[in-house]
């Protein structure tokens, strides 16, 4: 009996520190660094699954992409592939079981002003320290959060299953935005926009431009323009249409609702018909303004 005794406290005592370690946390430890010229690169893409992407701006001329992994093994580093002028970077290998974990740094250099796309899973995107002056921008992520101080490009393409956006100012000469269920919060959105969700919300502070807003089931949309350059379309099947427009605009306005109301701040200049209302506002209109639910209130204001 003592010597059984004795043999279960000497196991006890050889696998309690294992079974400690096992148990402690681990930290990611930065594993892998990537050092590439960008010269000749006119596509940068980033791809990443569950891993969070932190971008930073490069001191020099180089793209540096750090990765932090609880794991070194060159199996788990990232896959570089470049062909003619295009760069793709994507996450690598994984071992099996759980409790691996790792983290992205992206060093831009602010002299790119080509084009660069950067897509997850789950991993949150994080463009908040940069001023991104390029020829166009594509951030897609399924459910990850995505925020972005400034970006300036040609073409600018949003898209998110039930993910959220934090933008600060977005400026393009085209500016596609796309959700199923996810949300978009822009302080400021220049550009010709097409906002696509399923039951996803918009909510914009201050837009210039012109616009299609579609949110085919439900959602909410909230827009401010302080300038409107083209026709403006809006339609929120079981939702609700808040949009504020510049004072001293011209323009043909037109609202309709099955089941919802509808409230302007320029009811004098509106004949209703039935669950229509249409008219001009100011002088000669210079751009159309539609509004159309199903199930929701409509209103605009100055």
């Amino acid at each position: 009996m003592k010597i059984k005794f004795f043999a279960l406290c000497w196991a006890a005592v050889l696998i309690l520190p294992l079974l400690w370690g096992c148990s402690r946390p681990r930290t990611s430890q930065l594993a892998n660094t990537i050092r590439l010229p960008l010269s000749g690169i006119e596509q940068t893409t980033i791809a990443y699954d569950e891993e969070a992407v932190t971008f930073f701006p490069a001191e020099g001329g180089e793209l540096i992409v750090k990765e932090f992994m609880t794991d070194s093994h060159k199996r788990y580093c990232a896959q570089v592939e470049v062909r003619g002028g295009s760069l793709h970077i994507s996450e690598g290998g994984k071992p099996l079981g759980g409790g691996f974990s790792r983290y992205i740094e992206v060093y831009l250099p602010p002299s790119y002003e080509q084009n660069l796309t950067v897509t997850t899973t789950s991993g949150p995107i994080d463009l908040s320290g940069m001023d991104l002056q390029l020829a166009s921008l594509r951030i897609a992520s399924t459910s990850g959060a995505v925020q972005v101080r400034r970006a300036a490009a040609e073409e600018v393409d949003f898209s998110s299953t039930s993910g959220t956006f934090e933008l600060g100012s977005v400026q393009a000469s085209a500016i596609r935005l796309e959700t199923t269920s996810g949300s978009i919060a822009c302080h400021q959105l220049t550009g010709q926009v097409t906002y696509a969700t399923t039951s996803g919300s918009l909510a914009v502070g201050a837009a210039a431009g012109a616009g299609s807003y579609k949110a085919s089931q439900s959602g909410r949309l909230t827009v401010a323009y302080t300038s409107v350059t083209g026709d403006l379309a809006f339609y929120n099947k079981n939702g609700a249409i808040d949009l504020t427009l510049p004072g001293g605009l011209a323009f043909a306005f037109e609202a309709e609702t099955k089941n919802g109301s509808v409230s302007t701040a320029f009811p004098q200049n509106l004949t209703c018909r039935g669950r229509r209302v249409s008219g001009t506002v100011g002088g000669t209109p210079s751009v159309s303004i539609r509004a159309e639910t199903k199930n929701g209130a409509i209103r605009v204001t100055n």
